[in-house]
């Protein structure tokens, strides 16, 4: 029985609004944290093979990363299934992950973010939560995106080392930015859909 892995797919909402030269490295780091196989192609468009247990943290911290720059949002679809690629870019591999992801990304009509996975009751689930933190999210200043992006790169980190990571003078304003957030609530569907999903 194969591994399943993930593979994400995603494009930039509103890349045409903002200079390349501001969102194209930022995209592109956000991504290398999690992915060490991952292509961008037509400049705001990507796919990226991540760490099973990375599968949600990774679409989210991606999100939180474009959101930080003003205007800019991030729709991405989530595939979880088998990979054939060897030393293979990602574009040209071949599984059930790469297809879902693809299949994931063109079913995204209003929502930013989806899964799609041989396990339908799963699906379902995550559907259900998945956007629901995504527009949460949406409603994010850059500061506070900001914020939430080195929350979730460093989730063990307490609010005093975020405040420095963050070159904010007092832990009270990072407190302040992810209770505006509704970071708390973003991340608890991270988890939860993370833990189902190792449990497959």
């Amino acid at each position: 029985m194969k591994k399943n892995v993930c593979v994400l797919t995603g494009d930039i909402i509103g890349s045409r609004k903002v200079e390349a030269a501001l969102w194209s490295p930022v995209l592109e780091n956000s991504i290398s944290l999690y992915s060490k196989k991952f292509d961008i192609f037509r400049g705001d468009s990507f796919q990226a093979l991540v760490p099973l247990e990375d599968a949600f943290k990774a679409a989210f911290y991606i999100k939180a990363a474009l959101l930080g720059l003003k205007g800019l949002d991030m729709r991405i679809g989530i595939g979880i299934g088998e990979l054939t690629m060897g030393t293979l870019p990602i574009k040209q591999a071949t599984g059930a992950a790469l297809l879902y992801s693809g299949e994931a990304f063109d079913s995204l009509k209003k929502e930013t973010i989806r899964i799609k996975s041989a396990y339908g009751d799963f699906d379902n689930l995550c559907n259900t939560m998945l956007p629901l933190a995504a527009e949460l999210m949406s409603r994010l200043t850059p500061n506070m995106a900001k914020t939430v992006a080195m929350a979730l790169q460093h989730e063990d980190a307490n609010q005093d080392e975020l405040a420095v990571l963050l070159t904010k003078s007092y832990q009270s304003q990072v407190s302040t930015e992810l209770n505006k957030a509704s970071y708390f609530k973003i991340k608890r569907a991270i988890d939860y859909c993370s833990k189902e999903l190792l449990a497959l």
